[in-house]
C-alpha cells in the first residue's frame, strides 16, 4: 500500500484502501450494546440524521476522554443507507502515548518507533472508527492493520478511514457487499497544488477545475481526494493498485457531488466509461469525499 505525502509535494497513491471485507453477511437490525458511555443502537437502514441525541453520546464520551486531542467529533449524514460517517479534528500537539490507553485503542508494535505525527494520525483515525462502531451498535473491537497499513475490520463490517493534517474521518457499514471509500485532504496551495495538477490530473481535468463556482484550488483538491476515495472503494474488487489516470473528472464539481469516470478497464465488471458519483463536503481548510460501490 502506498501513501500520499503532500508535505513533500509529490502525491502518491494513498494506502488506506478499504480492506477487502469479510464474506457477505445479511444486514440485520443492529443490536444495542452496553458500553461505558451508555447504550447505543442504530437500525441498519438509518443514518446519523435520524436520532441526534443517540448519536451524540459516544462522540461526547470520546471527545472528553481525549483531553483536547480530539474536537468537533460529528456524525455526518452519509447519504448512504446504513452507513455511518464520523468526522473530527485532532490536535497533534495534544497527543501523548497515554491517550491510547485512555481511549482504549491498542497501539500496534509497528508504531512504537514511529514519530508522534504518525502515531497521532493513527490514533485519530482509530478513534473515529471506534465511534462509528458504537453508533452502528457494534462492539468497539480493535481495528488492526494489514500489511501495507490497510485497516482490518472486525467480522461483519466494511469501511474506510482517512486522516490529513488535523482532520480525520471514518465511513463504516454492516453491509459487507459494498466497498467504501472516504478521504479528507487539506485544500492545497503552492507546491502541493502544483503537484496535484501535474501528477494526478490530466489536461482535460486541469481545464475543468478552472470552471464552475468553486475556486480552482478547491476543485483540484476535491478531484484528487475523490480519486483517493474511489481507489479505496474499488480496491477490494480490483485487488491491485492503479494510478490516478484510471479515472477522470467529467464536469466541474457541484455543491455536494462530483463524478469520475473510469478511463481503463479494471476488470471484475469495472469497465472503462463506468461513472461514479462521489459525495463531497467542504469544512473550512479541508475537503471530504466519500462513496460506496456495490460488489461484483
Amino acid at each position: 500500500m502506498l501513501t500520499r505525502c503532500l508535505c513533500h509535494h509529490k502525491p502518491r497513491r494513498n494506502v488506506d484502501p478499504t480492506f477487502l471485507p469479510t464474506p457477505r453477511h445479511r444486514t440485520d437490525r443492529a443490536r444495542s450494546r452496553k458500553t461505558p458511555q451508555g447504550t447505543f443502537g442504530l437500525d441498519a437502514t438509518r443514518t446519523c440524521g435520524d436520532s441526534r441525541q443517540t448519536m451524540d453520546q459516544p462522540l461526547a464520551y470520546l471527545q472528553t476522554r481525549s483531553q483536547g486531542f480530539l474536537s468537533g467529533i460529528t456524525c455526518e449524514d452519509s447519504l448512504i443507507p446504513g452507513a455511518i460517517l464520523v468526522t473530527a479534528a485532532y490536535d497533534r500537539t495534544r497527543f501523548t502515548p497515554a491517550l491510547f490507553d485512555d481511549l482504549e485503542i491498542p497501539s500496534p508494535k509497528t508504531l512504537h518507533r514511529a514519530v508522534d505525527k504518525r502515531r497521532a494520525e493513527y490514533l485519530a483515525g482509530r478513534a473515529v472508527a471506534k465511534a462509528a462502531m458504537c453508533l452502528l451498535g457494534h462492539a468497539p473491537d480493535p481495528v488492526t492493520t494489514a500489511p501495507g497499513r490497510a485497516p482490518l475490520w472486525p467480522r461483519g463490517l466494511a469501511g474506510s478511514i482517512s486522516h490529513a493534517r488535523g482532520r480525520c474521518a471514518c465511513l463504516l457499514s454492516r453491509d459487507t457487499g459494498h466497498g467504501y471509500g472516504v478521504d479528507t485532504e487539506e485544500i492545497a496551495s503552492g507546491r502541493s497544488l502544483a503537484a496535484i495538477l501535474a501528477e494526478t490530473l490530466n489536461t482535460r481535468e486541469r481545464a475543468i477545475v478552472t470552471q464552475g463556482a468553486l475556486p480552482a484550488a478547491t476543485s483540484a483538491t476535491l478531484t484528487f481526494s475523490a480519486k483517493e476515495a474511489l481507489f479505496k472503494a474499488l480496491y477490494p474488487q480490483v485487488g491491485r493498485h492503479f494510478g490516478f489516470d484510471a479515472a477522470e473528472l467529467t464536469a466541474p464539481p457541484t455543491g455536494d457531488r462530483l463524478s469520475l469516470s473510469l478511463t481503463t478497464d479494471l476488470g471484475n465488471g469495472l469497465a472503462s466509461g463506468r461513472r461514479f458519483d462521489i459525495h463531497h463536503r467542504l469544512s473550512g481548510t479541508h475537503v471530504l469525499t466519500w462513496l460506496s460501490v456495490p460488489g461484483p
